[in-house]
Protein backbone atom coordinates (compact mmCIF):
# COMPACT_ATOMS: atom_id res chain seq x y z
CA UNK A 1 0.00 0.00 0.00
CA UNK A 2 1.34 3.43 -0.91
CA UNK A 3 1.77 6.01 1.86
CA UNK A 4 -0.80 8.24 0.12
CA UNK A 5 -3.38 5.44 0.34
CA UNK A 6 -2.65 5.05 4.05
CA UNK A 7 -3.25 8.76 4.60
CA UNK A 8 -6.71 8.81 3.04
CA UNK A 9 -9.30 8.98 5.82
CA UNK A 10 -6.80 10.15 8.45
CA UNK A 11 -7.99 12.88 10.82
CA UNK A 12 -5.78 15.96 10.95
CA UNK A 13 -5.78 19.28 12.78
CA UNK A 14 -4.80 22.32 10.74
CA UNK A 15 -2.06 23.93 12.78
CA UNK A 16 -3.74 26.68 14.84
CA UNK A 17 -0.64 28.87 14.52
CA UNK A 18 -0.48 28.57 10.72
CA UNK A 19 0.24 32.10 9.51
CA UNK A 20 -0.93 31.76 5.92
CA UNK A 21 -4.05 29.76 5.19
CA UNK A 22 -6.14 31.01 2.25
CA UNK A 23 -8.95 28.66 3.38
CA UNK A 24 -8.83 30.15 6.90
CA UNK A 25 -9.12 26.76 8.61
CA UNK A 26 -6.53 27.18 11.36
CA UNK A 27 -7.49 25.01 14.32
CA UNK A 28 -10.11 23.04 12.37
CA UNK A 29 -10.25 19.25 12.20
CA UNK A 30 -10.50 17.65 8.78
CA UNK A 31 -10.06 14.35 6.99
CA UNK A 32 -7.41 13.68 4.37
CA UNK A 33 -9.07 12.85 1.06
CA UNK A 34 -5.91 12.52 -1.02
CA UNK A 35 -2.25 13.37 -1.22
CA UNK A 36 0.51 13.94 -3.73
CA UNK A 37 3.49 13.67 -1.43
CA UNK A 38 6.03 14.30 -4.19
CA UNK A 39 4.61 17.85 -4.41
CA UNK A 40 3.91 18.02 -0.65
CA UNK A 41 0.20 18.45 -1.39
CA UNK A 42 -2.40 17.06 1.01
CA UNK A 43 -6.12 17.49 0.31
CA UNK A 44 -8.23 17.90 3.43
CA UNK A 45 -12.02 17.85 3.61
CA UNK A 46 -13.90 19.77 6.28
CA UNK A 47 -17.35 18.51 5.29
CA UNK A 48 -20.15 20.20 3.36
CA UNK A 49 -18.06 20.18 0.18
CA UNK A 50 -15.34 22.30 1.74
CA UNK A 51 -11.86 21.09 0.81
CA UNK A 52 -8.46 22.76 1.05
CA UNK A 53 -4.87 22.01 0.08
CA UNK A 54 -2.08 21.92 2.68
CA UNK A 55 1.54 20.96 2.97
CA UNK A 56 2.50 18.20 5.40
CA UNK A 57 4.07 20.65 7.85
CA UNK A 58 0.76 22.54 8.25
CA UNK A 59 -1.17 19.50 9.48
CA UNK A 60 -0.98 17.97 12.94
CA UNK A 61 -1.61 14.33 13.84
CA UNK A 62 -1.41 12.49 17.14
CA UNK A 63 1.86 10.83 18.03
CA UNK A 64 1.68 7.03 17.80
CA UNK A 65 0.23 5.39 20.93
CA UNK A 66 3.53 4.11 22.30
CA UNK A 67 5.28 7.44 21.71
CA UNK A 68 2.50 9.37 23.40
CA UNK A 69 2.60 6.97 26.35
CA UNK A 70 6.36 7.56 26.68
CA UNK A 71 5.76 11.32 26.58
CA UNK A 72 3.10 10.99 29.26
CA UNK A 73 5.41 9.05 31.54
CA UNK A 74 8.40 11.36 31.04
CA UNK A 75 7.40 14.92 30.09
CA UNK A 76 3.72 15.28 31.04
CA UNK A 77 4.22 14.88 34.78
CA UNK A 78 6.19 18.14 34.80
CA UNK A 79 3.32 19.93 33.04
CA UNK A 80 0.93 19.31 35.92
CA UNK A 81 -1.84 16.90 36.89
CA UNK A 82 -4.47 18.26 34.49
CA UNK A 83 -2.18 17.93 31.48
CA UNK A 84 -1.12 14.45 32.62
CA UNK A 85 -4.75 13.38 33.09
CA UNK A 86 -5.86 14.75 29.70
CA UNK A 87 -2.97 13.14 27.83
CA UNK A 88 -3.59 9.82 29.56
CA UNK A 89 -7.25 10.05 28.54
CA UNK A 90 -6.23 10.78 24.93
CA UNK A 91 -3.87 7.80 24.98
CA UNK A 92 -6.77 5.58 26.09
CA UNK A 93 -8.96 7.07 23.36
CA UNK A 94 -6.31 6.13 20.78
CA UNK A 95 -6.84 2.49 21.68
CA UNK A 96 -10.45 2.71 20.47
CA UNK A 97 -9.28 4.39 17.28
CA UNK A 98 -12.70 5.24 15.88
CA UNK A 99 -12.99 8.47 13.93
CA UNK A 100 -15.55 9.98 16.30
CA UNK A 101 -13.43 9.20 19.37
CA UNK A 102 -10.28 10.57 17.75
CA UNK A 103 -12.10 13.71 16.67
CA UNK A 104 -13.16 14.24 20.27
CA UNK A 105 -9.53 13.77 21.35
CA UNK A 106 -8.36 16.37 18.81
CA UNK A 107 -10.99 18.80 20.05
CA UNK A 108 -9.56 18.36 23.56
CA UNK A 109 -6.10 19.56 22.48
CA UNK A 110 -6.88 21.97 19.64
CA UNK A 111 -6.94 25.12 21.78
CA UNK A 112 -4.22 24.16 24.26
CA UNK A 113 -0.64 24.66 23.05
CA UNK A 114 0.90 22.58 25.86
CA UNK A 115 -1.38 19.61 25.16
CA UNK A 116 -0.84 19.96 21.40
CA UNK A 117 2.93 20.13 21.73
CA UNK A 118 3.04 17.05 23.94
CA UNK A 119 0.53 14.89 22.04
CA UNK A 120 0.82 15.88 18.38
CA UNK A 121 3.38 16.17 15.64
CA UNK A 122 3.30 17.46 12.10
CA UNK A 123 2.29 15.05 9.39
CA UNK A 124 5.65 15.85 7.80
CA UNK A 125 7.53 14.55 10.87
CA UNK A 126 5.25 11.51 11.19
CA UNK A 127 5.93 10.52 7.57
CA UNK A 128 9.68 11.07 7.98
CA UNK A 129 9.70 8.90 11.14
CA UNK A 130 7.77 6.13 9.38
CA UNK A 131 10.20 6.22 6.46
CA UNK A 132 13.16 6.04 8.84
CA UNK A 133 11.62 3.07 10.67
CA UNK A 134 11.05 1.26 7.37
CA UNK A 135 14.66 1.88 6.35
CA UNK A 136 15.92 0.70 9.74
CA UNK A 137 13.88 -2.49 9.43
CA UNK A 138 15.23 -3.10 5.91
CA UNK A 139 18.83 -2.75 7.08
CA UNK A 140 18.31 -5.04 10.08
CA UNK A 141 17.13 -7.94 7.91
Amino acid sequence: MKPTDELTGMLVLVHPELTQDPANNQGKIGIITGAELEQDDVYVSFGKGEQALYSTDALLVFKPEKDLYTTIMTDAREAGPEVFKTLFQINLMQQHGTTSVMKKAMEMVADNKILRDLSMDTLENRLANQLQQQQDQSFSR
